[in-house]
């Protein structure tokens, strides 16, 4: 037997420095705090002695302040010795002021205060303009007082839940979901296509060149003040959406401070196998912090790189973050800051099988599918914000996200792979593995305004601008023949450009802003609001990737082995006569958009609400240069789409607590640029998805009615049902003649999409110590869409929407015991079967006899458990398990054989594994 020589690329870099650097950068602002006073306490409820969670406690004549926790305490700091007035606001109560409250230097004042309640007008939300919007109390109130119907979830709530990010977030609202196949967020069956994403209020981009949203993933819980889904239409925000809009609120000042570590596990990785072989690709090698660095040109790394994977060095999830906010005194007025910085990593491994099927015939099986994946994230999030006056303030958010995914994914280690492709013969004994290292760094600057020109007239204005850069620096792909533990390379399934290199890059540029001038008028016991104003957004990309691809038939195996693929290419055994390089595909695409608005309001008591029109017009400019795109005539497409797009909102106070809600309007859905670029994205198991220059957009229609009952402050009832048509809906489908290769498509002529609603917050047991919660939603839908002709087969003419369930529903049930300062959630989220691909004849003449069936995502039911502990007044220690049950994530497909025999087979499946996380946070 020849001996293995012993790969240098293998080196596990530990990377310790960094670590250290990472955690002096976070303890530093610590190091910063100076000798002052303060002023802590609870509010209370002056009848029922409940904690009131948001309450504004205010100096008087300044803006140091702060805002009830979940416990009702707050807690003022940093003050200079003397004497304040106090102010102390919530809504629904009376405010309360307490004068000579007296601060000594390096003591703490403790002061509780009770509030009685209090009738106020609709339009007098103002006493919680400072109140805290983390809170579930205080976001409840802002959905009661609200005309149109809407959505959000807190950072309280999301503690509770256990919830690390805002793709979690989301998917504690009521008909939203997310898809464990494609990771892609749906809200009531529609998915990305179908959504908008802002973040306090201006768009942000995407993070993937296959997506229009970001990776909702990539903000950290700890960076969200709350997050909300409007699900009805508003005028002031861009047309460009069906499903509704994700908004994230940024975190904002706070007078706390804290530092946080976690540590935890995969399931998956439990084992000593496991955990020892956990593979990462040799990128990971020389990265820094989720900053990878690239040592040779595509061409080079053919032969002066490693094509083989790495052990993990201590493949257990880890992180750490920092939190703080900081005064300071500026021409007599006070300027606020707030920072967050985290980092975290997670290691995770699945295994699983993948097949796939053209005209019913099996074209791939691979029974052990393996992929072992590494993720590394560094935010930060830094908020200024200033009063130039009592009239006027300003805001300033910068946010910044690097993110490196790795993932190594093999099939045919236990020498049973099989491939078919077109026109070729079987080959048996397959072994593939693909490498791949992704990397986004987003940057995203806000400045943000308001000025009161009069005490009825307000004008407010935001500009951002948004940077992404997301790479694939050295993708490394193999196919090869793997037999007997022996390697074969002349086969019919191994071509040019199955064992190769491939980079490509995204850049991403956006400049978007937006001008509301609001007045509003009270008339007696009526009120009336006008806003008018405008908003644009330029958005650039530009795209690019490159393969490069190695004849390896005549190679020698001698001495090689599946996991030392390197020496298959060396310099003296590779030589440039082996290289195949094809032309760099690239696209270039420019969005612009300008829309005006008119914008009013009328409260009459029991009826209020807002109607509104909006002009808006979209260009959409688009030029690729694509390797094998013959099929399209042309290489650049220039569309203009200009409308008038109203919207409506109704509410009726049928009691003090119980409210109807009726809103309409009409919007649209413009293809984003991947869709419509024909480019080939090929994933980790060889399926291929590209874009259609043949889109057109889709036009919505949308109507919804709601009945509210807010039984507390703390809870509520509901029930919405909610009817949407859509005309030439957009829908992945799986491409005429191709071995499941996906293509984005107006599958329809319409589809109709109705829906119920039903949401439960309860308080099923609150005493002075202990209070047990419940929170429930579930949403019921039915859709269906006419397929357009070329679509129809096996008599087959409407079809569901892709990624559409059913049936969706999520329930938490959380118990908190005061007096022992502990917690406990248990949370669970049911999905029924839905479309991840719609099926497509493959024969234009014989539908109903060649053809692919859909592909099927079948229903799952995830939980977690959340169980927290307060140890000190400072130090609160935290266990989360997230998806406890551990389903396997499975896609099914009918297949019909030439007899007319169905069987349903299982194209693809894996478990991802129970993530068991253990974090410590203290807290200043």
């Amino acid at each position: 037997m020849t001996s293995m020589p012993k790969n240098p690329k293998n080196r596990p870099a530990t990377g310790l420095k960094a670590y250290y650097f990472l955690i002096v950068c976070m303890l530093f602002p610590f190091m910063l705090k100076a000798e002052t006073g303060s002023i802590s306490g609870k509010v209370l409820d002056a009848e029922s002695g409940e904690q009131l969670i948001g309450a504004a406690v205010f100096i008087e004549g300044t803006t140091l302040g702060s805002a009830t926790d979940l416990d009702g305490n707050y807690n003022i700091v940093n003050l200079e010795a003397g004497v304040y007035e106090l102010t102390i606001s919530y809504i629904s109560y009376k405010t309360e002021k307490i004068a000579e409250v007296r601060v000594q230097s390096g003591e703490e004042t403790r002061l509780d205060i009770s509030l009685k309640s209090a009738e106020i007008l609709l339009n007098s939300a103002e006493v919680v303009a400072r109140a805290n919007r983390e809170s579930f109390a205080v976001l409840l109130s802002d959905q009661k007082i609200a005309f149109a119907i809407q959505e959000q979830v807190g950072a309280q709530q999301l503690s509770i839940q256990g919830v690390s990010d805002a793709a979690g977030a989301s998917t504690k609202i009521s008909g939203v979901t997310k898809s464990e196949g494609s990771g892609e967020i749906f809200v009531r069956g529609l998915g990305d296509r179908y959504l908008s994403t802002t973040m306090n209020g201006l768009p942000i981009p995407s993070d993937n060149v296959d997506k229009k949203n970001i990776d909702l993933s990539l903000f950290e819980s700890s960076i969200i003040q709350n997050l909300g889904i409007s699900k009805t239409y508003n005028t002031e925000s861009f047309a460009d959406q069906a499903a509704g809009n994700v908004n994230i609120v940024s975190k904002e000042y706070s007078d706390k401070s804290g530092f946080g570590i976690q540590g935890g596990i995969n399931s998956q990785l439990q084992t000593a196998e496991a955990w020892s072989n956990h593979k990462s690709s040799p990128n990971t090698e020389s990265s820094f912090l989720s900053f990878p660095r690239k040592n040779f040109l595509l061409t080079e790394s053919l032969s002066k790189s490693s094509w083989d994977p790495r052990n993990s060095v201590f493949p257990a999830d880890w992180g750490l973050n920092a939190l703080g906010g900081y005064q300071f005194k500026l021409h007599d007025q006070t300027l606020k800051m707030f920072y967050n910085l985290s980092y975290k990593q997670d290691y995770s491994y699945s295994n699983g099988v993948y097949r796939k099927y053209v005209e019913n015939i099996l074209q791939n099986e691979f029974t052990d599918t393996e992929s072992w994946s590494f993720q590394q994230n560094l935010t930060g999030l830094l908020n200024l914000s200033y009063d130039l006056s009592e009239s006027a303030s300003l805001s300033l958010n910068a946010l910044f996200i690097n993110k490196l995914s790795d993932n190594v994914y093999e099939q045919g280690r236990n020498q049973l792979g099989y491939i078919r492709d077109s026109g070729e013969p079987s080959d048996d004994h397959i072994f593939e593995r693909d490498q791949n290292t992704k990397t986004t760094n987003l940057q995203v600057y806000q400045l943000l305004g308001r000025k009161t020109i009069k005490a009825n007239n307000t004008i407010n204005w935001g500009i951002g601008f948004n940077m992404v850069d997301a790479m694939e620096p050295n993708r490394i792909r193999n196919r090869i023949g793997y037999d007997q533990d022996q390697l074969f390379l002349n086969m019919h399934g191994i071509g040019n450009y199955d064992n190769r290199r491939s980079s490509q890059q995204i850049r991403d540029r956006e400049l978007n802003a937006y001008l509301k001038d609001q007045f509003r008028l009270n008339l007696g016991k009526h009120s009336f609001s006008t806003s008018a104003g405008f908003n644009f957004r330029h958005k650039s990309r530009d795209f690019e990737s490159r393969f490069v691809g190695a004849d390896i038939k005549e190679l020698s195996t001698e001495g090689v082995d599946i996991d030392h693929l390197s020496l298959l290419f060396t310099q003296e055994a590779f030589s440039s006569a082996l290289i195949r390089e094809l032309p760099q595909d690239e696209y270039s695409a420019v969005l612009n958009v300008l829309g005006v608005f008119v914008h009013s309001g009328f409260d009459f008591g029991k009826l209020s609400g807002n109607f509104g029109f909006r002009l808006e017009a979209d260009q959409l400019k688009l030029t690729w240069d694509i390797n094998n795109d013959q099929y399209y005539d042309l290489e650049t497409r220039d569309s203009l789409y200009a409308g008038i797009y109203p919207s409506l909102n109704f509410k009726y106070e049928l009691s003090e607590k119980h409210f109807l809600r009726l809103s309409g309007s009409k919007t649209i859905t413009i293809p984003e640029f991947k869709e419509l670029a024909p480019f080939p994205y090929v994933s980790p198991t060889g399926s291929i998805t590209k874009g259609n220059p043949e889109l057109n957009l889709s036009d919505n229609y949308n109507l919804d009615f709601k009945w509210e009952y807010f039984k507390s402050n703390r809870e509520l009832l509901s029930l919405t049902g909610f009817y949407k048509y859509i005309r030439n809906p957009i829908n992945l489908s799986m491409e005429r003649g191709a071995a499941r290769s996906f293509v984005t498509a107006n599958t329809g002529s319409f589809a109709n999409v109705f829906g119920l609603e039903a949401e439960a917050r309860l308080e099923l047991y609150n005493s002075e110590h202990r209070r047990l919660n419940l929170m429930a939603n579930a949403t019921r839908m039915w859709f269906k869409q006419e397929l357009l002709p070329a679509f129809y087969y096996n008599n087959k003419t409407s079809s569901g929407l892709q990624g559409a369930p059913e049936f969706i529903t999520n329930l938490t049930l959380s118990y908190e015991d005061k007096s022992k300062a502990w917690m406990a959630a248990l949370t669970a989220n049911y999905t029924s079967d839905r479309i991840f691909a719609l099926g497509h004849p493959l024969s234009a003449t014989h539908p109903d006899i060649y053809f692919n069936e859909d592909i099927i995502e079948e229903a799952r039911m995830l939980m977690d458990l959340v169980l927290g502990i307060k140890l000190s007044e400072n130090l609160k220690l935290k266990f989360t398990a997230r998806n406890l049950l551990n389903p396997a994530i499975v896609q099914t497909q009918k297949i019909i054989d030439y007899d007319g025999d169905e069987s349903l087979v299982v194209v693809e499946s894996f478990k991802k594994g129970t993530k068991m996380q253990l974090s410590l946070v203290y807290q200043l």
